[in-house]
Order: structure tokens, then sequence, then C-alpha cells
């Protein structure tokens, strides 16, 4: 594979790359991510101040878009800029070596101490995920504390969502209604989430654990995955990720002293968060999907 930051100099190395054709069964999923994937590019690597672009031989630059030179796929942003990491796409997430921006395809990888598998067309299949969402168990396995707890769901997922709305506007109303409801009091007495979502419903107020479980009953009960994530630096904060459309994001209900709302963030918004906020939002992203 060749590294771009290993074959190309830092004084701007021209190379005359075209785009090469896909086998069926990729171009199929190229297509699903970029309806020009398939345009024939010539062009020249550009390197500047931030970073790597791709200058197209008719003018104008790659952006916003898929390009397959010599072989490999790279992914442009909005601005042009070749990306690396983690991307996520229509539902899909891709990993594009940090490195050299090569998109990863029908190999395995381990990223962040977690092993990840990813199919031809570089969309990623399997990982060995330590946190997984949580298992809703059938009705007649339910404890009588569990159907309690979504009889009152139930009541309030009736008043705040409609079958026509999409999977983030139900996010978006459950985030709304927990914040609108709850306040910060107490402490939750149990780290049992069905038991604490129950009485958090019930009394309306709690801590962090009392309104990660209360997210968690609705967001189940509503359909969307949800997953525990915990602050690495003291184990004493908790919040969901939870799938909306395909890809994971953050939701943490609890109020913050500073304000603030933290509905469908990704982890870079997160992690952000927690520089200027004392490491408030720190967590083991080798643990957890990766959001987009």
């Amino acid at each position: 594979m060749m590294k771009l930051k290993k074959c190309l100099t830092e004084s701007i190395l021209i190379l005359g790359i075209t785009v090469l054709s896909t086998t069926p069964a990729m171009a199929a999923n190229i297509v699903k991510r970029n309806a020009a994937a398939h345009l024939q590019e010539q062009g020249n690597w550009r390197l500047d101040e931030r970073g790597w672009w791709f200058e197209k031989a008719g003018g104008g630059y790659a952006r916003a878009e898929w390009l397959r030179l010599k072989g490999i796929w790279y992914h442009f942003d909005d601005e042009g800029y070749m990306q690396t990491g983690w991307f996520g796409e229509n539902g899909q997430h891709y990993y594009l070596d940090p490195a050299s921006g090569a998109m990863a395809a029908d190999t395995e990888l381990e990223i962040g101490g977690v092993r990840y598998q990813f199919d031809a067309s570089g969309a990623m299949t399997g990982a060995d995920y330590a946190k997984r969402p949580v298992v809703i168990p059938p009705e007649d396995q339910k404890t009588d504390i569990w159907k309690a707890m979504d009889a009152i769901c139930d009541s309030v997922l009736g008043a705040i969502i409609s079958p026509e709305m999409g999977e983030r506007q139900k996010a978006e109303a459950i985030y709304r209604w927990v914040r609108g409801n709850f306040r910060y009091a107490g402490h939750s007495a149990t780290r049992d989430w069905v038991t604490e979502a129950y009485e958090g419903l019930r009394r309306h107020h709690g801590d962090c654990y009392t309104y990660f479980a209360v997210a968690q009953a609705l967001l189940t009960r509503a359909g969307l995955p949800s997953i525990e994530v915990i602050r690495s630096t003291d184990n004493d904060h908790f919040w969901n990720l939870t799938m909306v459309d395909g890809n994971w994001y953050h939701f943490d209900t609890t109020p913050r002293s500073w304000g603030g709302t933290y509905c469908l963030l990704t982890d870079a918004q997160m992690l952000s968060l927690s520089a200027r906020h004392g490491n408030c939002f720190m967590f083991d992203q080798s643990l957890y999907p990766p959001t987009p």
C-alpha cells in the first residue's frame, strides 16, 4: 500500500494519477457513497499548511467526494482536504489510514486495541467492542418492574413522538422531555438501570445515573439502541450512545452547571467539550463504536 507521506515529498510531488475502474460488487457500494465515483479523474496531489488535497487535471479539486487513485480509495471533506481516521456515511463506517488517508478494505485491523473487520467496499462489518447495546428481553421474560417501567415509557412516548417522525426527531423529542421534566437532585439508589429508570420516571429527579437510565428506557422503547458510556477518569458519570439513522451518537441528558445541550454529538464534539470543562466527558474510545 502506497503511503502518501512516505512517497510524496513535502515540496509537492506531482503525480499523474488516474481513477481506476471498480469491480461490479464494489461499484454498487461506492455508487451509494458518491454518485460521481466513476468519473475518470487525472490530476496532482498538493500539500499546504492544512493538509493534502487533490487538484483535478480538468480544473478544480476533489471536494466532498470519494476518489480511487492508483487502486486506493480516498475521501475529501467539504473544503477539499484528504480525510483520515473514522468516517461515517449512509449508515456505514469507514477507516482512512491516519498517515496516508487510504481506505481500509477487505481486511482486519486493530485500532485503539479493538479488532475491526472491513469488507471489500470498505464498510466496517464487525468489531470486538467491550461495550455493546443493552439487550431487551422478550416480553414474557421481563420482570414486573421492567413491565411497569415500559408502561410509563409508553405513556410518555405516546405524548411526544408520532409514527411519521424520523429517528433523529424521536431522539430529540426524548431529550427535550427528559431535560424539561427532571431535576438534578439526590442520588441513584442502585446501579440496576431498569430499577433506576422506573424510580426516576416516578419521582422525576436523580443523579447522572438516573438520567442515563431514564434515557435508556425511553430510547430503547422507541426502537433506538442504547449503550452505557462511563467517564474514564473516575467512573462517576454516565450517559448514552444511541444509534440514529445507522450512526452512533452521544446522548447525555444530565444538566451541567454551565448549561449546554448534549444531544446526538460526535466523539470529536464530546472530547472537545470535555477538554474545555475539566475532562468531564472523557471516555475510553476503544470500548465503544465510533461516531461519524
